[in-house]
């Protein structure tokens, strides 16, 4: 896998999200009914949030999010709006290349 220089986020599509599954504790997938997010993983240990979209099928993982920004990501009602306007733009980020293969709830 070829390594990727970090950079900010640039202006994307919006969302709508819905209800998600799983704990802040361990890893965390998240799959929901969302227009442009497919599902989201975090891994407390490393503060990465990585954010699959629908549209692409790209991954990207966003550095150094703190647990409680995903605890509120993971319970708002609008995970799209909620994504957009306090993840984007925010957080440093790294496209993740594509390995054919990704987890599920």
């Amino acid at each position: 896998m070829m390594a990727m220089d970090v950079q900010p986020w640039s202006a994307r599509s919006r969302s709508v999200g819905g209800p998600s599954r799983g704990s802040l504790t361990g890893n965390t997938w998240c799959t929901m009914p969302s227009t442009s997010i497919r599902k989201f993983e975090y891994d407390p240990e490393t503060r990465v949030l990585s954010v699959w979209f629908v549209a692409s099928g790209r991954q990207y993982d966003f550095l150094d999010v703190p647990p409680e920004m995903v605890a509120d990501f993971k319970s708002a009602f609008a995970k799209g709006r909620y994504f957009n306007d306090r993840i984007r733009n925010h957080f440093a980020f790294r496209p993740v290349a594509s390995s054919g293969s990704s987890g599920t709830c």
